[in-house]
């Protein structure tokens, strides 16, 4: 009996121990499926109850599937060490593969940094996301297509590799002190300021192709000695792209430049000794580096077509000026950059647009030439997707007689022409229809306001105006200012209050002139010195927002006619019918659709050099410009201050027409009511 309980003790003792080791090993078994994990995410904002309460602080290692929105971010923020007030949380997750994921609105916020963030798109990485958090590894989603602001700052990320055709935004990486390493893909779509900004261990940056590098890109990196771009580059931006990066001392362009913008490209950058643009560059602004004592100048080692501080960055002789082949070959190195932009719905930026589509007009000229239809239409395709709208230069080239009868160039001409042919696109603007809606009425000051009257006096308006009827006054006054004040489109606003005698002095003072709107308020100001109620009238196109060349002209209402009139102090310009009855510009709009006769007085012309023609000026550029109209309810001394404090904009436009801001209307009895 004894030796048997001997023995089942033993045997107790021995399956104890078996047990222990057993739970032993399930507890680490345990644990070690804590630390990895992965998770597919089939309803957005339920990454919590997927993940789980007792595993959420103890995963190392996450593997991430499907579409997470701002409920799963912030339980993916406490889960990498900090929670949606940026506080510590004791979350160990270092390792997150998101390969295979995409975001979605809802959820409300993932964190507040300066305010509540939250998803923007499917396939953005969400503006601060990890910033802060403890990441050391992180596989990007590869249908990423943004890393918004910050996402990625201040982590412990080394190695990054970034999907392609991605856009790097600002501050993207700001304060990542571990990263060293960034692998750029075939073609990145941006990167933008501050992207790298104090990544302490990043000593060399190869990017490949890329569209936009905006300024301060690479800002305040203190150990980068080297950036080098080994494709092409769409637009440089010229303001402080390279600075305060005390280590960089070498900057390389392999491929071609479309254009960069300028002066500034660098500044402090104390040790840097080369910037070498290995390709050709169609068009920069480049000029003199601030602070970078040991630099020398830009080295360009093709060609540059047009340069604007020629000093700094020499473009082609007018003894090698590119004309014909030479130009239609120059242009072909610019065609792969502009095609794989448009590759990915990538868009040219806009001054790039406006500065390279005659360019590729040209060239596509010399193809036709010579006989290169295939290139010709190639290069015209892409000047008008450029926006290249010169109508009446591809309507009448003799250039393109060969190609009048091919279907591809007759579908690329009516494709200008829908742009282009501004009496067609006026033709086709919808009516104008009444409305019933109560709106706000124009207002008129009197002329017997202080400074209404101080203007009267300052500038002799009633010798100016002269003694004859009315109507021979609002031309003298017209007349006196177009001789007083040349019309300068490309001037700089005026820097002083933006009232009839501060402009005025101001001109006279520098010899400067003024450009249409700046010239039209004056005149106003002076017509209702004068009592005659006034407006002074902007004009655009259909395609407002991106065609920056509006007019702006005054409306005066004649009360011996009845009527309003048009006067144009920019071209001494005024409008008839064909019985000699002054019109205003809703009128001439009118018979400009219906083909009514129209009359330009005989003495129009700008700055007394160029005369202007009723074909040039109103059948062209006014009837761009006459598809909508805008004046401010209230015009008086001073309407439009400096400050921006004038009073709200009318626009009239065609039915289905809406501009950006401001009250509209599609009733032109109400915008053209008698005063």
């Amino acid at each position: 009996m004894e030796r048997k309980e001997n023995c089942s003790s033993e045997n107790a003792l021995y399956y104890a121990r078996i047990l222990f080791v057993w739970f032993c090993l399930l507890g680490q078994v345990g644990h070690v499926v804590a630390k990895r994990l992965k998770v597919e995410v089939e309803t957005p904002g339920t990454l919590p109850e997927l993940v789980g309460k007792k595993a959420k602080y103890k995963v190392t290692d996450l593997t991430l599937k499907g579409t997470l929105n701002g409920r799963d971010l912030c339980f993916l923020r406490e889960m990498a060490g900090r929670d949606k007030e940026r506080q510590s949380t004791p979350g160990r997750l270092r390792v997150l593969d998101m390969r295979y994921v995409s975001f979605a609105r809802g959820g409300g916020g993932y964190v507040r940094h300066g305010e509540w963030r939250e998803v923007q798109g499917e396939h953005t990485l969400p503006p601060y996301l990890f910033s802060e958090c403890g990441l050391t590894h992180i596989d990007l989603p590869e249908r990423l297509d943004t890393i918004a602001e910050g996402a990625l700052g201040a982590t412990r990320i080394s190695r990054i590799v970034l999907p392609e055709n991605v856009f790097v935004g600002a501050s993207a990486f700001y304060g990542s002190n571990e990263l060293a390493e960034v692998v750029f893909p075939r073609q990145a779509r941006g990167v933008w300021k501050g992207a790298f900004e104090g990544c302490a261990q990043l000593k060399t940056l190869s990017l490949n192709h890329v569209d936009f590098i905006s300024g301060g890109a690479f800002q305040k990196m203190p150990a980068v000695e080297r950036i080098e771009v080994n494709g092409d580059v769409g637009q440089l931006d010229g303001w402080r792209t390279f600075a305060e990066c005390p280590q960089l001392k070498r900057v390389d362009f392999r491929g071609v430049v479309l254009g960069t913008g300028g002066p500034t490209l660098l500044a402090d950058c104390p040790r840097l000794e080369q910037v070498v643009f290995h390709g050709d560059i169609l068009s920069t602004g480049l000029g003199a580096a601030e602070h970078c004592p040991l630099f020398e100048g830009y080295t360009v080692k093709g060609k540059v077509l047009r340069s604007q501080h020629k000093d700094f960055v020499p473009q082609v002789s007018d003894e090698e000026c590119l004309e014909g082949r030479g130009l239609a070959d120059f242009m072909s190195r610019f065609a792969p950059v502009v095609r794989r932009i448009w590759a990915h719905g990538g868009e040219v930026m806009g001054y790039m647009k406006k500065t390279s589509a005659p360019w590729f007009y040209h060239s596509a000229c010399a193809w036709a030439s010579e006989g290169r239809d295939e290139e010709a239409l190639a290069h015209l395709d892409i000047a008008i997707k450029l926006g290249f709208a010169k109508y009446d230069l591809i309507k009448g080239g003799k250039k393109w007689d060969a190609l009048r009868g091919n279907p591809e160039f007759q579908a690329l001409v009516e494709k200008v022409r829908e742009v282009g042919d501004y009496l067609y696109v006026l033709k086709k603007s919808p009516a104008y229809r009444e409305d019933a809606r109560p709106m706000p009425a124009f207002t008129y000051q009197s002329a017997t306001d202080s400074n209404l009257v101080r203007v009267r006096r300052y500038f002799n308006l009633d010798s100016i105006a002269g003694d004859g009827d009315e109507i021979s006054q609002i031309k003298n006054l017209m007349y006196w200012l177009h001789d007083a004040i040349r019309h300068d489109g490309g001037s700089m606003w005026p820097d002083c209050a933006r009232n009839s005698i501060a402009m005025y002095e101001l001109c006279k003072r520098e010899g400067r002139g003024l450009n249409c709107r700046f010239l039209a308020q004056v005149l106003s100001e002076m017509y209702l010195a004068m009592g005659f109620p006034s407006r002074f009238v902007t004009c655009q196109s259909k395609a407002y927002d991106t065609d920056t060349d509006c007019h702006v002209i005054n409306m005066v209402w004649s009360r011996q006619l009845g009527k309003w009139i048009w006067m144009d102090a920019s071209f001494a310009a005024y409008v008839t019918d064909e019985n000699g009855l002054l019109l205003h510009p809703g009128e001439v709009r009118e018979r400009l659709i219906k083909g009514l006769p129209l009359v330009l007085n005989e003495d129009a012309n700008w700055n007394h050099k160029t005369k202007q023609t009723k074909e040039g000026y109103l059948e062209n550029y006014m009837a761009k410009n006459l598809y909508m109209l805008d004046a401010h309810l209230e015009s008086r001394f001073e309407t439009e201050p400096a400050d921006g404090s004038g009073s709200p904009r009318m626009y009239l436009v065609p039915e289905g027409f809406w501009p950006l801001s401001g009250h509209t209307t599609y009733d032109d009895r109400y915008f053209w009511q008698a005063p």
